[in-house]
Order: structure tokens, then sequence, then C-alpha cells
């Protein structure tokens, strides 16, 4: 399973298709705190796809949440990005990669977690 977190739609959209294309189960949510929501109801995901700038919780807020979170702190995290990511090492480990996705880059970095 790999949760999408992702506040634009039609990108949302777009990662279902393409990861579930490829035979992967894709859950998703708009912002960070619907996400937090999601993992608290759902089976832990085997990798988050996380969008960092997003209304409600942002990717830097729900990524802080989720490494003081035991259950969760170790699922890996790809981080998607329009522009730079200036408090990167907030993060922790994470792969970063920019908008426009390539979904080949995409799909390389998601092969190596699930």
């Amino acid at each position: 399973m790999i949760l999408v977190v992702e506040d634009d739609r039609g990108v949302s959209e777009a990662l279902v298709e393409v990861l579930s294309d490829e035979g992967y189960q894709v859950m998703t949510a708009g912002n960070g705190a619907e996400a937090l929501a999601r993992l608290r109801e759902a089976p832990t995901p085997a990798l988050i796809v996380l969008d960092l700038m997003m209304p409600v919780m942002d990717g830097y807020a729900f990524r802080a949440e989720q490494l003081r979170t035991p259950a969760i702190a170790d699922v890996p995290v790809i981080v998607l990005t329009a522009g730079a990511a200036p408090r990167a090492t907030e993060l922790g480990h994470v792969d970063i990669l920019k908008k426009p996705i390539d979904l080949v880059a995409l799909l390389d970095a998601v092969g190596r977690y699930v």
C-alpha cells in the first residue's frame, strides 16, 4: 500500500493512476492532517508520497509528526515539490523529486521501497 498525500486533485489522480497501473494499492489524502487520520484508521503503508506545500497541514508539519509517532516513523517517504525544499534537513532521510514529476524517476524511487 502506498499513501499519496497531495492537495492538487489532478496530480493526486495521476499518481493514483500511474501507481495502480504498476500494480500498487494506493490510498490518498488531501493534506497532512487527513493523512495522519488515515494512518490511524488504515494499515501502515509501505511508502508515503508526500507533497510539501498543502493547506491545513503541509508536508513539513506532517513529516515532523510522522517522525514523532513510533508506529509510522520508519515508513519511507518520497517528497514531491514544485520548488526548492529550503528546509529539507527538517524532513530527515527522504527522496526528493521535483514537479513536474518524471514518472521514470518516481517509479524507480517507489521500486526501491515497495
